[in-house]
């Protein structure tokens, strides 16, 4: 059909289908601009839809970018995921899996990204993508934490005192709290939370806690986006990255040496949930962290282009 685009719908951090986090693929995006790229995220209306362009120059690898349905946004993890996943359903990936060659580069506003897959399984069908992460780049938040926890349903009691609010590079905050029946119970306020962040610059909020439910599991979180047009995103990548080196450098998590594996759930009550492995590793420059996830391709078709001159 001409006037189309090659399309997936793909769940990352996904054990099984219809699970972890949604994004939209387009493959083949060279012939969309900018206000047709928010167009096609607006229809698609995942948390992220991710657009590959410039697959065709045989000299670097080809560009990432990410759109959630109001904006577009400078790094995604979950939807980088989803892209490398789509992207090695259409290459024939797998005849690769036992060569060095093995892994997908793209580049993007966050820089060179690299990802691998790992077979989660002894058939190798099932594969774990890894995702090495930009710096995790954490600062103190300067925001009042009152204000803030009030905007997120909770009470400066509930912080956990062993770790302050921080900042991250995609201009996240990452708010440690004692309890899970807290971050459960969280009830923001999204209205003011979103008008908050924009003045503020901020991205999203990530409320996280170590009180688990299972001893597989280190840390449970949910992320809130009201100003990026996504109240509550099923599992955010991106953040995990700084979460687990968070956790990390003030030692709330078990270490072996020099690194630090974590199993890490997100998810909304009574909805979505995700599973997302983080490894991090402290050598000389700091500390580098890599965050892992199995995607599950749930739609294969066709998107039709949506006109130009109109991003509505």
């Amino acid at each position: 059909m001409s006037g189309t685009l090659q399309f997936r719908l793909v769940d990352a951090f996904a054990e099984q289908p219809f699970t972890g986090n949604t994004a939209g693929v387009v493959l083949d995006a060279d012939a969309l601009d900018e206000q047709q790229m928010q167009a096609v995220a607006r229809e698609v209306n995942a948390s992220e839809t991710a657009f590959i362009t410039e697959a065709n120059d045989l000299h670097r690898p080809p560009r990432l970018r990410w759109f959630t349905p109001a904006t577009e946004v400078g790094f995604c993890g979950h939807a980088t995921l989803a892209a490398a996943h789509a992207w090695s359903e259409l290459a024939g990936f797998r005849a690769l899996l036992n060569k060095r060659e093995a892994q997908v580069e793209f580049r993007s506003a966050a820089g060179q990204l690299r990802l691998w897959p790992e077979p989660a399984g002894a058939d190798r069908q099932t594969l774990i993508w890894w995702l090495q992460m930009p710096a995790p780049g954490l600062e103190p938040a300067n925001t009042n934490p009152m204000k803030l926890t009030k905007l997120l349903g909770l009470t400066l009691a509930d912080l956990e005192p062993a770790a302050p609010i921080m900042r991250t590079r995609d201009h996240d905050l990452i708010v440690l709290i004692r309890s899970w029946r807290a971050l459960m119970e969280a009830r923001p306020n999204f209205q003011e939370l979103a008008a908050f962040s924009q003045r503020q610059s901020i991205r999203g909020v990530c409320v996280a806690t170590r009180d688990t439910l299972d001893d597989f599991i280190h840390v449970v979180s949910r992320f809130f986006a009201p100003a990026c047009g996504v109240p509550e995103d099923p599992v955010t990548g991106s953040v995990h990255g700084p979460l687990a080196a968070l956790l990390t450098i003030h030692e709330l998590v078990p270490r072996a040496g020099n690194r630090t594996a974590l199993n890490c759930l997100q998810g909304q009550p009574g909805g979505r949930t995700g599973l997302v492995r983080a490894l991090v590793e402290r050598g000389p420059d700091g500390y580098r962290v890599s965050i892992g996830g199995i995607c599950q391709t749930t739609i294969r078709g066709e998107l039709r282009l949506p006109p130009r001159g109109r991003s509505g």
